[in-house]
């Protein structure tokens, strides 16, 4: 650790983390190095898979929804943080729901983009910009991730953004290798190349391989690092191109293994085609081993502060085989002196301890309300220009859009094509005759029967075959039957259909076929109907325990809970769920084969016609009345978070904002003190 005074010594912080593990960079890089000189509480909303020290409190989460709120809440309420620091989209916008539910003012929030822009779902980047519109601090993780942030998010909310460079704990990086070492190579092995990160498409592994399958000499070996939804793809790839033998897929494996590859390697290399700050390229640079990386972004704004970085265009096979050939044939005291070149720039730039100092200071700029401007709040600021007074401003703004909206709700209510339902009903059984106990059971299971087999070939074939569709299963989503809630011997059958006529027509032809089928069946019992779906049943029995019986299989041939990776964990998740719904499934099943199984085939399975159908006298969609009403509820609500969230006090229309960035600091002062860049963006 620095012997220099962390600003923010002593300050109890909270980091909301996914899940905390062996490979999460917010774990080893943001709470692990600094356990000394902050109290530091983490909220993982997945079980953890390793063990925090003591020195750390740990919650942790179940991966549901309500699971992670109720894991949040309870953390929240443990203690008075001077900080809550979020880093991932998904668990921003939940942090913001627990801060909603529990009535807590949210100047303590401070948010971390850990990537690029470009790098994130869809479905993440529009939490980002809820999250960058409610939260007090945004901090990106370098220089070039911010400028991917679209100018619409960055618009009006400079002042409350800030670039902390990503960075590498050149300490626990020196400490490992101290302790174990890279391990001794044996004599006549050829140079090894190392790749680290995901293998997933951004990463583009695939132009690795291309391109060691072009430069590798006779003994060249490549290590890959990582694991992903890719790992099968790439390894027939690897075959492939002829280079199985010599390269190795580590998967996963402990931080510290991962420092003795790096140290060891004569070069590593990143295809990557997206990133936030690279940390793995970082981490290779801090152990003195020379790196190739691709031309985006990021990697040119860690290659600003070094020559000894190449870059080559992304996907461009033949120029990252040039380089590698060129790399791996330097001189060992020419890589060596590369290797110190880049171990250099990541201890000057890119450190751990410069990152964390730069966090120190935010963390002290919150604690002492030393923001650039008031937080935006969820409930009234007694600092702000009320909402009401803005809508009054705009009151224009609010009937013009409800008029809007109610006239677009009305043209989309007429453009719609109608639709009616026509209903009829089929009884199961004698009808009118004294009926025991075991008659009515047996009646009113062959309706749960009928009921299903109303929506399916043998039924809606013959009536689509009539005119009113294409296909049979063109009519399944229009044609709904069900057991009377009542009488259980009823099979009440419903169509959807764009006029009346065509509805009663459809409704007439369905319960007519349906009711032939029985006859038929009743006809002749040794081909019946009630036998055929017995067997139908007892072949959906077996093929479900078969099922059943892979997925517990493949369940336990997962490793142990401590030793599962991320994407094992989030296997063993799906695999538990899927065994879950198997095993209710085969209930059914098998309730239901008991019911029928024996049962008499005569007369008691005839279904015959009770009521003739008839229409909805209106159609049921649309209406008109609620869709203008829907439409103009909705132009108001857009309205009205737009005021609230982009429409700024009038008194404040004068301030420029601007963006702070806090830079690496010298280690001589005593108290360490970020630069402010302006309009320039200079002074990095």
């Amino acid at each position: 650790m620095s012997t220099s005074p962390d600003p923010a010594r002593g300050l109890s912080v909270l980091h909301v983390i996914v899940r905390v593990g062996p490979t999460n960079s917010q774990w080893n890089e943001h709470c692990l190095p600094v356990t000394g000189t902050r109290r530091v509480t983490v909220c993982s909303l997945f079980p953890a898979s390793v063990r925090a020290p003591e020195s750390i409190r740990l919650y942790e989460g179940d991966g549901t929804v309500r699971g992670c709120l109720r894991s949040l809440r309870r953390t929240l309420l443990s203690d008075d943080y001077d900080v809550v620091h979020v880093h991932a989209p998904a668990s921003g916008m939940l942090t913001l729901l627990a801060y909603l539910l529990e009535r807590r003012r949210r100047d303590d929030l401070v948010f971390t983009v850990h990537n690029s822009w470009t790098s994130f779902r869809r479905r993440n980047r529009l939490f980002l910009r809820v999250i960058l519109a409610w939260f007090p601090l945004a901090v990106v993780c370098g220089r070039a991730a911010y400028d991917t942030l679209p100018a619409g998010v960055r618009r009006g909310r400079e002042h409350r953004i800030l670039v902390v460079p990503n960075g590498v704990d050149i300490d626990r990086v020196d400490a490992t290798l101290d302790r174990v070492g890279p391990p001794e190579r044996a004599p006549g092995t050829g140079r090894t190349v190392v790749s680290l990160g995901r293998l997933i498409p951004i990463k583009d592994p695939q132009t690795l391989l291309r391109a060691f399958a072009r430069a590798r000499g006779p003994q060249d070996r490549l290590v890959v690092i990582g694991d992903g939804p890719m790992r099968g793809a790439l390894v027939e790839q690897a075959g492939a191109l002829g280079i199985a033998d010599a390269v190795r897929f580590t998967g996963v494996i402990p931080r510290d293994e991962v420092y003795r590859e790096l140290a060891q390697a004569d070069l590593v290399v990143s295809c990557s085609t997206g990133e936030g700050l690279p940390v793995a390229v970082l981490e290779a640079m801090a152990c003195a081993t020379p790196v190739l990386v691709s031309d985006i972004a990021p990697h040119r704004e860690v290659a600003a502060h070094t020559a000894a970085l190449p870059l080559v265009p992304c996907g461009d096979v033949a120029g990252f085989a040039d380089q590698m050939r060129r790399l791996l044939g330097q001189p060992a005291q020419e890589r060596a002196a590369t290797g110190a070149a880049l171990r250099a720039c990541a201890t000057a730039h890119f450190s751990v301890r410069t990152m964390n100092r730069s966090y120190g200071e935010v963390y002290r700029r919150m604690k002492n309300s030393q923001l650039p401007t008031p937080v935006p709040r969820l409930a009234a600021d007694p600092g702000a220009e009320p909402l009401s007074a803005k809508l009054r401003r705009r009151a224009w703004l609010l009937v013009a859009a409800a008029i809007l909206g109610g006239a677009a709700g009305f043209v989309f209510a007429h453009v719609q094509t109608p639709e009616y339902k026509g209903e009829t009903t089929l009884v199961v059984g004698p009808i009118g005759a004294a009926t025991d106990e075991d008659t009515l059971g047996t009646s009113a299971a062959l309706a749960v029967t009928y009921a299903d087999l109303t929506r399916r070939e043998p039924v809606l074939g013959p009536v689509a075959r009539q005119g009113f569709a294409d296909s049979w299963r063109d009519l399944q989503s229009d044609v709904h039957a069900q057991v009377g809630d009542k009488n259980p011997q009823l099979v009440q059958i419903s169509v959807y259909d764009t006029t009346p006529r065509r509805a009663v027509a459809l409704a007439d032809a369905v319960a007519a076929q349906l009711a032939k089928l029985t006859r038929q069946a009743a006809a002749a019992p040794e081909q019946s109907f009630v036998a055929e779906q017995t067997l139908d049943l007892r072949a959906q029995i077996e093929s479900t325990s078969a099922d059943l019986d892979r997925a517990e299989r493949e369940l336990e041939a997962l490793p142990p809970v401590d030793g599962r990776s991320d994407d094992q964990a989030a296997r063993a998740q799906e695999l538990r769920t899927r065994v879950d719904e198997l095993r209710s499934g085969l209930v059914e099943l098998q309730r239901g084969y008991a019911d029928l199984d024996g049962l008499d085939h005569g007369e008691l399975g005839v279904a015959t016609v009770a009521d003739p159908a008839w229409p909805t006298r209106s159609p049921l969609r649309p209406t008109p009345l609620a869709l203008v009403v829907a439409g103009a509820g909705v132009g108001v609500a857009l309205v009205v978070g737009w005021v609230q969230l982009f429409s700024r006090d009038r008194r404040r229309r004068d301030q420029q904002p601007q963006v702070l960035v806090p830079v690496p600091w010298d280690p001589e002062p005593d108290v360490p003190a970020p630069a402010r860049v302006g309009q320039t963006g200079e002074g990095r």
